[in-house]
């Protein structure tokens, strides 16, 4: 890949500084930097997002899932600024020489499948990264869901709710609720109870073409994509999911791999 032009996403509260170096890097190398500023994430400068090579996020995670909404398909490199940084590129150690190693031919983009989840009422479907979360709407009270994989009822949960992830979402919240670590290129997902109020239960993995719904059912319960603000479904109704065709995609140095990664976060 040839990078002539990028933007810069950066987390404000922990990115001072570091815009900078990046900058500095890139624009001895001559290429062309963006700025991004603002929730919307405007482009600063006079180009359009269709023209961008690559995004460097400044940031951890949630900056990368931030990042993926407001330029979808674009090549994202994550510097990490968080606590996990599961997604990221680099180090903050690294950016000087991680910059000069990707300009110089050493960029590997892996592209990772999304989840597609439609919330019954609802015309238009969202797409999530990591995950898709299905919650009480009450810390007092517990969700109940019925659970149909490809058209046949499997199974009713009583819980604090379900978590429907990617394999990269394998490494976030349904990793906390004890599910398992999926590998990357893995056409899948799963599906987490969070707390079931049951002696068996356990993470179901799904195939890419099966299709999962959840009906709610006796009280409300909230649906949460990629950590965004909650969506009531009320009683009696429905969340489809589905691994979608649509990908994120995410670049690296030549240095990274998946079990890597893990063994350096989680291990």
């Amino acid at each position: 890949m040839k990078v002539r032009r990028v933007g810069v996403v950066a987390n404000p509260r922990v990115s001072e500084g570091y815009s900078e170096r990046l900058a500095e890097v890139l624009d001895a190398r001559g290429v062309e930097v963006e700025r991004f500023s603002g929730p919307t994430g405007r482009l600063g400068g006079n180009g359009s997002v269709e023209d961008l090579d690559l995004v460097f996020v400044l940031g951890g995670d949630g900056t990368m899932l931030k990042a993926s909404k407001m330029y979808p398909g674009r090549v994202l490199v994550g510097v990490n600024l968080g606590r996990v940084g599961f997604m990221s590129g680099m180090r903050p150690e690294e950016i000087e020489s991680g910059v000069e190693k990707i300009l110089d031919g050493g960029l590997h983009v892996q592209e990772y499948r999304m989840l597609e989840t439609r919330i019954s009422g609802e015309d238009e479907s969202r797409l999530a990264v990591n995950d898709a979360v299905l919650l009480k709407k009450l810390p007092h009270q517990i969700a109940s869901v019925d659970v149909s994989v490809a058209g046949e009822d499997l199974v009713s949960y009583q819980c604090d709710g379900l978590v429907a992830a990617t394999p990269l979402g394998s490494t976030a919240y349904a990793l906390s609720a004890g599910g398992p670590l999926i590998s990357g290129d893995v056409p899948c997902y799963v599906m987490v109870p969070i707390a079931p109020h049951s002696l068996i239960s356990r993470p179901l993995v799904l195939g890419e073409d099966q299709v999962v719904e959840l009906t709610v059912t006796e009280r409300p319960s909230l649906v949460s994509v990629d950590g965004g603000d909650p969506v009531e479904v009320p009683e009696g109704g429905c969340v489809r999911l589905s691994l979608s065709r649509e990908r994120v995609r995410i670049g690296r140095t030549d240095e990274w791999t998946w079990w890597r990664a893990v063994r350096r976060t989680f291990l």
